[in-house]
């Protein structure tokens, strides 16, 4: 067996398929069936040449974390990593695909367009006809701004950074300091958090429209206090995974690309 894909959401059966298509021998474990690729039983994990996985991996029975997947491996065997949650072991059969920075940035791209896809599903507005306040100037946010810029919506950047709001202004958007988000977060009527701290407390919500949309896309800790978003009546969730769940072929091709450039196809 050539690779072994270990659990993981739709995006990581979509790569067994594409493995699968450049003629590789791809097997599935702790995960549901996919139709045209085998499910291995966890004794063939030791014949595997390369063991595919997300940091930490989801499987059926719960979370594996990287040392787990180590140890059922073969000898010579690679673990190659998916997801933010870096690998610190500072093992050589880790491959950490998240060390790729064109792999983050073809990501963040995924993950901006699912979130305009998820505002456009909860809306019966246009989103050129919207005030929208993006926290945080990260790769997501950058990507973000660029797209919804790009439909004609009135995009406003947070940053607790000056570097950050020049560029965000230098990109058409107007720009504010998070430090003072509680002071200019009404008027907007969609609002994404992509900063993964607490930005967006009981205080600062208090101040939002009643009929904005808030989505919150950092990863844990969240940037957005959703039980007292929902205390004072506003709409507010979050879209974790958005390219799994948004397009998942997509999101797979994008490690397939990052696994060709560090050679482990």
């Amino acid at each position: 067996m050539d690779y072994v894909v270990v659990g993981g959401d739709e995006r990581y059966a979509q790569l067994a398929r594409l493995l699968k298509k450049r003629g590789k021998r791809v097997g599935l474990w702790g995960r549901e069936p996919v139709p045209g690729v085998p499910t291995v039983e966890k004794a063939e994990l030791k014949t595997a040449k390369c063991l595919i996985a997300g940091c930490p991996a989801k499987v059926k029975d719960g979370i594996l974390p990287p040392e787990a997947l180590l140890k059922r491996m073969g000898d010579g065997a690679k673990l190659t990593l998916c997801g933010p949650k870096h690998p610190t072991m500072g093992d050589d059969r880790v491959i950490d695909l998240w060390a790729d920075e064109a792999l983050i940035r073809e990501n963040a791209a995924l993950t901006a367009e699912g979130a305009v896809s998820a505002a456009m599903r909860a809306s019966t507005r246009a989103l050129c006809d919207m005030r929208c306040l993006i926290i945080g100037w990260g790769r997501i946010g950058r990507a973000l701004t660029e797209r919804l810029s790009a439909l004609g919506t009135a995009v406003t950047v947070a940053s607790r950074r000056s570097q950050g709001r020049n560029s965000a202004v230098e990109r058409g958007a107007e720009a504010v300091d998070t430090h003072a988000i509680a002071d200019v977060v009404s008027g907007f009527d969609l609002i994404c958090n992509t900063a993964p701290e607490m930005v967006l407390d009981e205080a600062a919500l208090g101040k939002v429209d009643r009929d904005a949309m808030i989505i919150d896309l950092a990863s844990p800790p969240y940037g957005v206090d959703l039980h007292a978003a929902w205390k004072l009546g506003l709409r507010a969730w979050r879209e974790p995974a958005l390219p799994g769940r948004y397009c998942p072929e997509s999101a797979a091709m994008a490690l397939l690309r990052s696994m060709a450039r560090q050679g482990i196809l």
